[in-house]
């Protein structure tokens, strides 16, 4: 299972490969293995404990590259809309099972002789497969769903009365609420890293499912520019400028992070007088 079981109305705080390497795989090899050992529907009496491990193995590797597959693609296409992580799960969980009903169907026929491609015994291994799906995505699914924050139950508390002739706060940027609590609100820089965009911090980083363009979007009235085509930088983050032998130029920035000025954007760098700051 790849990139995640839900989509991005709310954003992982753990980067893909180690939610991967560290929590799907993980599960998915337990689970093949407990379903070898017991040999349910008839497995541990037709076939051997090699066929069997090759038999569940398979069929979970399968499924959760089918899961993996169609929560990627739906989770891209439903991103923008918030709630919709709950009908999309149900779609994909129905779509996988449809589609590994058939191979066991065909596995069935082929490997022991049962003919299930009969409309009362698709219906019945349909129920099957869905129970083994539901129980071998549980943990994963519950996972994501609390990293990326869509568990919580708890409404934040009311906020205090405002007086009528108070001054309205200033707003700020859309982008700034995806960062994570821990992160802070100090924004120093944004990096594109494949379909993601990590977000640098004061107090670290992390990333965001999202492509660059739209998180630039999002950062409306906040002083910073695009530095690269991969970068864009705060103007507050600016420490100091280092350059290259070749010309071009470098940010460093408060934390000590460097970023690359291309070309085309080094001459509004210069006017916006980032060059002049002193170096580290």
């Amino acid at each position: 299972m790849r990139e995640t079981p839900v989509p991005a109305t709310g954003q992982p705080r753990t980067p893909y490969r180690r939610r991967l390497l560290g929590r799907r795989l993980p599960v998915l090899l337990a689970a093949a293995l407990v379903l070898t050992l017991l040999g349910p529907f008839g497995t541990f009496a037709d076939l051997t404990l090699a066929q069997r491990l090759a038999y569940w193995c398979g069929l979970i590797g399968l499924g959760g590259l089918a899961f993996e597959l169609l929560t990627l693609a739906a989770g891209h296409r439903l991103r923008e809309r918030a709630g919709a992580w709950r009908v999309m799960l149900v779609g994909v969980i129905l779509a996988v099972a449809a589609l590994m009903t058939l191979t066991v169907a065909l596995l069935e026929r082929t490997l022991r002789g049962m003919d299930f491609l009969r409309p009362l015994g698709l219906a019945e291994l349909f129920v099957y497969v869905v129970l083994v799906t539901l129980l071998v995505s549980a943990i994963p699914v519950w996972l994501e769903l609390r990293d990326r924050g869509l568990l919580a139950g708890s409404t934040p508390p009311p906020s205090p009365p405002v007086p009528d002739n108070a001054p309205a706060p200033p707003a700020q940027p859309t982008f700034l609420a995806r960062l994570p609590a821990r992160l802070g609100r100090d924004l120093l820089a944004l990096e594109m890293e494949d379909h993601y965009v990590r977000a640098h911090t004061a107090e670290g980083s992390d990333l965001i499912l999202m492509r660059l363009r739209d998180a630039i979007a999002e950062l409306a009235g906040l002083d910073g520019m695009q530095v690269h085509r991969s970068h864009w930088v705060a103007a507050a983050a600016v420490a100091g400028v280092e350059r290259k032998p070749d010309g071009k130029l470098v940010l460093v920035l408060r934390n000590g992070l460097r970023v690359p000025v291309s070309r085309s954007y080094a001459t509004a760098v210069r006017e916006a007088g980032w060059t002049e700051k002193a170096g580290p």
